[in-house]
């Protein structure tokens, strides 16, 4: 009987679900195949390299060894074969031969790779430096994308008339900001600390400059003495120590003749005769303030002629020493002669005899027991 009979029949329309045949079980997937056994990969042939090779290739490519005799490479032969070492200050300045960094002729790369290094080219004959950081094209570049393809474009057609245009307007600005980072590297440029000491010890002026006797060098040296507003004798005593290279004392309040003008000295009758008022005997008067008295030693006979008049380093002692104390206040040297180096006075030329007044000492010709401190050195034009 089909469905649709039964369907007629069944007034309930009660669904008959025939039962249908068992179905089959699937069939059990076959085991994987066992793994194969790893192959051992071929045998490398082995290099053996000598122990001095192996050292030499473990060693950075800064530190390879130069040939056997031949010099050191300069700077400027390293920035123009290896560029890429070298900041773009640095090469600035290597390649400046104390010039203004504005000065030099910057150039830019006309492509938009990622640059990997501040350099990719130097030329020291030119002093041109190539650079990728800054301009007005290139991927440091402040102008648009376009501008870089289209100067590459002219290059490439052999014309670099627009490449040099834009460098041009750029090479000043590059200078600058290569200027600007040298700020940040002192011990290259020693000139803004030179003027800035020169000012600080009142020698700042060019007018002033190579006036002394004394290096402009020691004068910085001495900058903080020379600076400080307490003149103290301590402080010259430093001072004048570090010069001589020997022991120094200040004797203060050694006291002076002053030679008096001959319209100040007293003529009976005519001018300052008022007794306890402006009259004086004689043409000088002591002053116990006049003067003070450097004393350096005890020297040996070398150091002792490095100090006398016309040497040098007296004029250099007078020079600093006038620097420091002002033109009011005089002072002598007392170079001091150790008892040893006291030599026998015998008459002769040059630096075979000896100096009236300076190297020569009447006695005895055994060796003196006390050194010689009887040598006062006014200085002189100072």
């Amino acid at each position: 009987m089909s469905s649709q009979a039964e369907s007629e029949d069944d007034p309930e329309a009660t669904m008959i679900v025939r039962r249908s045949p068992a179905a089959t079980a699937p069939a059990a997937a076959p085991p994987p195949p066992a793994a194969s056994p790893p192959v051992a990969p071929p045998e490398q042939p082995v290099v053996t390299i000598a122990p001095a090779e192996a050292a030499i290739l473990e060693q950075p490519a800064e530190a390879l060894p130069v040939a056997p005799g031949a010099p050191a490479p300069s700077p400027m032969a390293t920035l123009a074969a290896h560029p890429e070492r070298f900041d773009l200050d640095q090469a600035a300045f290597v390649i400046a031969r104390e010039r203004d960094a504005v000065d030099l002729p910057f150039a830019s790369v006309a492509r938009l790779g990622l640059p990997l290094a501040e350099v990719t080219a130097a030329d020291p004959k030119t002093g041109a430096l190539t650079s990728p950081l800054f301009g007005l094209i290139g991927p440091g570049g402040t102008l648009p994308r376009h501008y870089t393809s289209t100067t590459g474009a002219e290059l490439r057609n052999r014309s670099r008339a627009l490449h040099a245009f834009l460098d041009m307007l750029a090479r000043r600005f590059t200078g600058m900001w290569v200027r600007a980072g040298a700020k940040y590297r002192p011990a290259r440029d020693s000139g803004p600390a030179r003027r800035a000491l020169d000012a600080a010890i009142g020698m700042g002026t060019p007018g002033l400059s190579g006036r002394l006797a004394v290096p402009a060098e020691s004068l910085r040296y001495h900058a903080g003495h020379l600076a400080a507003r307490t003149r103290s004798a301590e402080r010259l005593r430093a001072m004048l120590a570090e010069e001589a290279g020997a022991e120094v004392e200040i004797v203060e309040f050694a006291g002076g003749w002053l030679r008096l003008p001959v319209t100040e000295q007293s003529r009976v009758g005519v001018v300052h005769g008022r007794l306890g008022v402006d009259a004086a005997v004689g043409a000088q008067v002591w002053d116990p303030q006049a003067r003070f008295i450097i004393r350096l030693g005890p020297l040996d006979a070398e150091s002792f002629a490095r100090l006398l008049p016309g040497q040098p380093l007296f004029e250099q002692i007078c020079g600093l020493t006038r620097l420091f104390v002002g033109p009011e206040q005089d002072f002598v040297l007392n170079p001091i002669l150790a008892a040893d180096a006291v030599p026998a006075t015998r008459a002769g030329t040059g630096s075979d005899g000896g100096r009236l007044g300076l190297t020569s000492w009447m006695g005895a010709s055994k060796p003196r027991r006390a050194p010689a401190r009887d040598a006062y050195l006014r200085p002189s034009g100072i």
